[in-house]
């Protein structure tokens, strides 16, 4: 480990980085699939790192293809999380995920997820949706219920970090270092903005919606009473 990290600094990944940048175009759909290949396994296994696949897929192959390519990505591999999860339950799970966070989504999904829409869209927004697509597979959530709310979300939290990809090769150089820890110096400014607000909105429908279904509850209450 200690001879990997030697060799592998950051500035020979770097012009690793550069070097395959260069010879993207005749690669063609292998690239495609690599891209396509980290982005699911990172889901599928939450432990391993994936944001900086949105990333590359931005400065590789620009922002509208890098998108789509990151958007089936996940798309896949979070609907593969879902069916595993409620094909083979809890038990099998336990040992992707670890059991006691498995223990805490699964309940907070049960309790405040698997009945709000737009909660259950904000969370898959977040940087825990993997562990969320797990654990709405052991709730009631329907199919219908939750590709809706998964195509949302995907759009709105992916397109800030593949546009930064394709901003940084714009801009001329990469700080492969950023990419590594998801600290992208790029992602600042109208992207930015427009993320938060997104989740910004999508939360407050989801407080709207708990207050809606609280007096709708209290007012069945009370005319049963």
């Amino acid at each position: 480990m200690i001879y990997i990290s030697r060799v592998l600094d950051v500035s020979t990944i770097g012009s690793w980085l550069k070097a395959i940048d260069g010879g993207v175009e005749s690669i063609g759909l292998w690239a495609i699939g690599i891209i396509f290949a980290l982005r699911s396994i990172s889901i599928i296994i939450p432990i391993l790192p994936g944001t900086y696949c949105s990333v590359l897929s931005g400065y590789f192959f620009g922002f509208q293809q890098g998108l789509l390519v990151v958007f089936i990505a996940d798309l896949v591999a979070c609907c593969s999380c879902f069916t595993l999860s409620r094909k083979f339950g809890r038990a099998v799970i336990e040992k992707l995920v670890g059991k006691n966070l498995m223990n805490r989504v699964e309940d907070f999904s049960k309790k405040h997820l698997e009945q709000n829409f737009f909660l259950m869209t904000s969370f898959l927004m977040s940087n825990l949706f993997d562990f969320v697509c797990y654990g709405l597979g052991l709730t009631k959530v329907t199919w219908k219920r939750f590709l809706p709310a998964l195509l949302f979300s995907i759009i709105i939290s992916d397109a800030p970090f593949v546009a930064s990809g394709y901003a940084l090769k714009r801009l001329g150089g990469i700080e492969i270092q950023e990419i590594i820890n998801g600290n992208i110096k790029a992602l600042q400014g109208a992207p930015l903005v427009i993320f938060i607000a997104s989740v910004t909105g999508v939360f407050s429908l989801a407080i709207i919606n708990i207050v809606l279904q609280k007096r709708q509850d209290n007012i069945k209450r009370t005319t049963s009473q």
